[in-house]
Protein backbone atom coordinates (compact mmCIF):
# COMPACT_ATOMS: atom_id res chain seq x y z
CA UNK A 1 0.00 0.00 0.00
CA UNK A 2 0.90 3.80 -0.90
CA UNK A 3 -0.30 6.88 0.52
CA UNK A 4 0.25 10.15 -0.99
CA UNK A 5 -0.49 13.51 0.55
CA UNK A 6 -0.37 16.63 -1.43
CA UNK A 7 -1.11 20.11 0.17
CA UNK A 8 -2.71 22.94 -1.54
CA UNK A 9 -4.54 25.65 -1.56
CA UNK A 10 -7.50 27.10 -2.28
CA UNK A 11 -5.62 29.19 -5.50
CA UNK A 12 -4.20 25.90 -6.48
CA UNK A 13 -4.62 23.48 -9.04
CA UNK A 14 -2.96 20.27 -10.02
CA UNK A 15 -2.37 19.89 -13.71
CA UNK A 16 -3.05 16.56 -15.91
CA UNK A 17 -2.53 15.57 -19.05
CA UNK A 18 1.45 14.38 -20.43
CA UNK A 19 4.06 16.64 -21.32
CA UNK A 20 5.86 18.17 -24.42
CA UNK A 21 7.98 15.93 -26.52
CA UNK A 22 11.29 14.91 -26.21
CA UNK A 23 13.66 17.67 -27.90
CA UNK A 24 16.81 15.80 -27.11
CA UNK A 25 17.83 12.84 -30.14
CA UNK A 26 20.84 11.18 -28.35
CA UNK A 27 21.70 10.49 -24.99
CA UNK A 28 24.72 13.08 -25.48
CA UNK A 29 22.05 15.81 -25.56
CA UNK A 30 20.47 14.60 -22.54
CA UNK A 31 22.42 16.19 -19.05
CA UNK A 32 22.72 14.46 -16.20
CA UNK A 33 19.42 15.73 -14.44
CA UNK A 34 17.22 14.41 -17.38
CA UNK A 35 18.82 11.09 -17.57
CA UNK A 36 18.08 10.76 -14.04
CA UNK A 37 14.10 11.59 -13.85
CA UNK A 38 14.41 9.05 -16.88
CA UNK A 39 15.47 6.14 -14.96
CA UNK A 40 13.35 7.13 -12.12
CA UNK A 41 10.75 6.78 -14.09
CA UNK A 42 11.42 3.94 -14.98
CA UNK A 43 12.16 2.36 -11.41
CA UNK A 44 9.21 3.52 -10.54
CA UNK A 45 7.18 1.58 -13.51
CA UNK A 46 9.43 -1.33 -12.66
CA UNK A 47 8.29 -1.50 -9.14
CA UNK A 48 4.69 -1.35 -9.65
CA UNK A 49 4.75 -4.27 -12.10
CA UNK A 50 6.61 -6.34 -10.27
CA UNK A 51 4.17 -5.48 -7.09
CA UNK A 52 0.93 -5.85 -9.26
CA UNK A 53 2.43 -9.74 -10.58
CA UNK A 54 3.78 -10.76 -7.43
CA UNK A 55 6.88 -12.25 -9.31
CA UNK A 56 9.19 -14.50 -7.23
CA UNK A 57 12.17 -15.35 -8.60
CA UNK A 58 14.31 -14.26 -11.48
CA UNK A 59 15.24 -16.19 -15.20
CA UNK A 60 18.51 -15.34 -17.07
CA UNK A 61 18.74 -15.78 -20.62
CA UNK A 62 22.75 -15.64 -22.33
CA UNK A 63 23.78 -15.99 -25.18
CA UNK A 64 27.21 -18.74 -25.91
CA UNK A 65 28.02 -16.74 -29.06
CA UNK A 66 29.18 -13.34 -28.39
CA UNK A 67 26.41 -11.05 -29.55
CA UNK A 68 26.53 -7.38 -29.19
CA UNK A 69 23.88 -6.52 -30.94
CA UNK A 70 21.41 -5.23 -29.02
CA UNK A 71 18.59 -4.81 -31.82
CA UNK A 72 18.97 -8.42 -32.58
CA UNK A 73 19.21 -9.11 -29.38
CA UNK A 74 15.89 -7.84 -28.80
CA UNK A 75 14.34 -9.65 -31.72
CA UNK A 76 15.77 -13.24 -30.29
CA UNK A 77 13.75 -12.59 -27.06
CA UNK A 78 10.66 -11.58 -29.38
CA UNK A 79 10.75 -14.62 -30.40
CA UNK A 80 11.59 -16.54 -27.18
CA UNK A 81 8.67 -14.84 -25.50
CA UNK A 82 6.12 -16.15 -28.50
CA UNK A 83 7.59 -19.72 -27.93
CA UNK A 84 6.79 -19.36 -24.30
CA UNK A 85 3.54 -18.02 -24.17
CA UNK A 86 2.76 -21.06 -26.69
CA UNK A 87 3.78 -23.48 -24.00
CA UNK A 88 2.39 -21.19 -21.32
CA UNK A 89 -0.40 -18.91 -22.40
CA UNK A 90 -0.19 -16.60 -18.95
CA UNK A 91 3.39 -16.56 -19.24
CA UNK A 92 3.85 -13.00 -17.08
CA UNK A 93 7.23 -11.06 -17.12
CA UNK A 94 9.14 -8.00 -17.22
CA UNK A 95 12.67 -8.08 -18.68
CA UNK A 96 15.62 -6.00 -18.75
CA UNK A 97 18.74 -6.46 -20.91
CA UNK A 98 22.41 -5.85 -19.66
CA UNK A 99 26.08 -6.03 -21.28
CA UNK A 100 27.86 -8.85 -19.85
CA UNK A 101 31.61 -7.61 -19.39
CA UNK A 102 32.68 -9.30 -22.95
CA UNK A 103 30.15 -7.30 -24.63
CA UNK A 104 27.26 -9.97 -24.88
CA UNK A 105 24.11 -9.01 -24.30
CA UNK A 106 21.93 -10.85 -22.05
CA UNK A 107 18.28 -10.72 -20.12
CA UNK A 108 17.39 -10.70 -16.59
CA UNK A 109 13.42 -11.50 -16.57
CA UNK A 110 11.27 -11.19 -13.60
CA UNK A 111 8.82 -14.23 -13.07
CA UNK A 112 6.17 -15.72 -11.21
CA UNK A 113 5.64 -19.50 -9.92
CA UNK A 114 7.68 -22.70 -10.82
CA UNK A 115 8.62 -23.71 -14.13
CA UNK A 116 10.75 -26.84 -15.85
CA UNK A 117 14.38 -25.53 -16.27
CA UNK A 118 14.77 -27.93 -19.06
CA UNK A 119 11.68 -26.55 -20.94
CA UNK A 120 12.84 -22.81 -20.52
CA UNK A 121 16.38 -24.32 -21.90
CA UNK A 122 14.92 -25.59 -24.82
CA UNK A 123 12.95 -22.77 -25.74
CA UNK A 124 15.43 -20.49 -25.17
CA UNK A 125 17.98 -22.33 -27.45
CA UNK A 126 15.48 -22.54 -30.03
CA UNK A 127 14.71 -18.69 -30.42
CA UNK A 128 18.59 -18.33 -29.98
CA UNK A 129 19.06 -20.55 -33.22
CA UNK A 130 22.78 -20.47 -34.15
CA UNK A 131 23.66 -18.15 -31.43
CA UNK A 132 23.17 -20.55 -28.74
CA UNK A 133 22.81 -20.11 -25.22
CA UNK A 134 21.62 -20.97 -21.79
CA UNK A 135 19.71 -20.62 -18.85
CA UNK A 136 19.67 -20.09 -15.49
CA UNK A 137 16.50 -19.32 -12.63
CA UNK A 138 17.14 -18.28 -9.13
CA UNK A 139 14.45 -19.97 -7.36
CA UNK A 140 13.31 -19.02 -3.98
CA UNK A 141 14.64 -22.17 -2.62
CA UNK A 142 17.89 -20.76 -2.78
CA UNK A 143 17.78 -17.24 -3.21
CA UNK A 144 16.92 -14.31 -1.19
CA UNK A 145 16.27 -12.76 2.52
CA UNK A 146 17.14 -14.47 5.63
CA UNK A 147 14.82 -14.49 8.32
CA UNK A 148 15.86 -14.33 11.91
CA UNK A 149 16.95 -18.07 12.03
CA UNK A 150 18.57 -17.05 9.17
CA UNK A 151 17.06 -19.69 7.19
CA UNK A 152 16.49 -18.45 3.48
CA UNK A 153 12.59 -17.68 2.21
CA UNK A 154 11.69 -16.65 -0.95
CA UNK A 155 12.47 -12.72 -1.70
CA UNK A 156 10.04 -10.28 -2.37
CA UNK A 157 8.68 -8.56 -5.52
CA UNK A 158 9.93 -5.09 -4.07
CA UNK A 159 13.59 -7.05 -3.79
CA UNK A 160 13.30 -8.50 -6.98
CA UNK A 161 12.24 -4.65 -8.30
CA UNK A 162 15.52 -3.48 -6.53
CA UNK A 163 17.57 -5.96 -8.22
CA UNK A 164 16.34 -5.34 -11.56
CA UNK A 165 16.37 -1.23 -11.58
CA UNK A 166 19.72 -1.49 -10.73
CA UNK A 167 20.87 -2.27 -14.44
CA UNK A 168 18.96 0.98 -15.17
CA UNK A 169 21.98 3.39 -13.86
CA UNK A 170 24.68 1.35 -16.21
CA UNK A 171 25.46 3.68 -18.98
CA UNK A 172 26.31 0.76 -21.26
CA UNK A 173 23.19 -1.24 -20.83
CA UNK A 174 20.83 0.56 -23.29
CA UNK A 175 21.35 3.61 -25.34
CA UNK A 176 18.74 6.63 -25.29
CA UNK A 177 15.42 6.38 -26.90
CA UNK A 178 15.57 2.29 -26.83
CA UNK A 179 14.00 -0.06 -24.65
CA UNK A 180 15.30 -0.01 -20.72
CA UNK A 181 12.59 -2.61 -20.34
CA UNK A 182 10.17 -4.64 -21.62
CA UNK A 183 6.94 -6.40 -19.93
CA UNK A 184 4.23 -8.32 -21.16
CA UNK A 185 1.30 -10.70 -19.25
CA UNK A 186 -1.37 -10.43 -17.01
CA UNK A 187 -0.95 -7.11 -14.75
CA UNK A 188 -3.33 -6.74 -11.86
CA UNK A 189 -3.84 -2.93 -11.38
CA UNK A 190 -3.99 -1.84 -8.02
CA UNK A 191 -7.01 -0.08 -6.57
CA UNK A 192 -6.95 3.81 -6.21
CA UNK A 193 -8.50 5.90 -3.83
CA UNK A 194 -8.55 9.67 -4.09
CA UNK A 195 -10.01 12.55 -1.81
CA UNK A 196 -9.67 15.48 0.33
CA UNK A 197 -8.96 16.13 3.55
CA UNK A 198 -8.84 19.21 5.64
CA UNK A 199 -5.24 21.39 6.32
CA UNK A 200 -4.16 20.63 9.79
CA UNK A 201 -5.46 17.08 10.26
CA UNK A 202 -2.39 14.97 11.36
CA UNK A 203 -1.08 12.86 8.07
CA UNK A 204 1.01 10.20 9.87
CA UNK A 205 -2.40 9.52 12.28
CA UNK A 206 -4.52 9.63 8.79
CA UNK A 207 -1.94 7.26 7.07
CA UNK A 208 -1.78 4.44 10.22
CA UNK A 209 -5.44 4.56 10.74
CA UNK A 210 -6.16 3.92 6.95
CA UNK A 211 -2.86 1.37 6.56
CA UNK A 212 -4.63 -0.34 9.77
CA UNK A 213 -7.97 -0.78 8.42
CA UNK A 214 -6.22 -3.13 5.80
CA UNK A 215 -4.14 -5.06 8.00
CA UNK A 216 -0.60 -3.17 7.15
CA UNK A 217 1.59 -1.23 8.91
CA UNK A 218 3.60 1.51 7.64
CA UNK A 219 7.38 0.85 7.10
CA UNK A 220 8.49 4.17 5.10
CA UNK A 221 8.09 7.70 5.54
CA UNK A 222 8.98 10.62 3.51
CA UNK A 223 8.11 14.33 3.27
CA UNK A 224 9.44 17.06 1.53
CA UNK A 225 8.16 21.00 1.81
CA UNK A 226 10.35 21.81 -1.43
CA UNK A 227 9.11 22.56 -4.63
CA UNK A 228 5.40 23.36 -5.67
CA UNK A 229 3.65 21.23 -3.55
CA UNK A 230 4.60 20.25 0.13
CA UNK A 231 4.03 16.00 -0.34
CA UNK A 232 4.13 13.21 2.14
CA UNK A 233 4.63 10.13 1.38
CA UNK A 234 4.01 6.46 3.16
CA UNK A 235 4.24 3.08 2.21
CA UNK A 236 4.24 -0.64 3.39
Amino acid sequence: MELVAIKLDSEDRLRRGGGSARKNSSKTQMDDKTIKKSQQRSKRTIKQRCLQAEFDRILTLTFKFNLQDIDEAWRVFKYFIKLMKKRYPNFTYLVVPEYQKRGAVHFHIAIKGYIYHGTVRRIWRRAAGTYGGNVDITNPKNYGRFNTNKRRYSWRSSDIANYLSKYLTKDETVEFNRRRYASGGVFTAPTIIRGFIARGFPMHRLARDVFSKFRHSINFEWESEEGFFPIHYYST
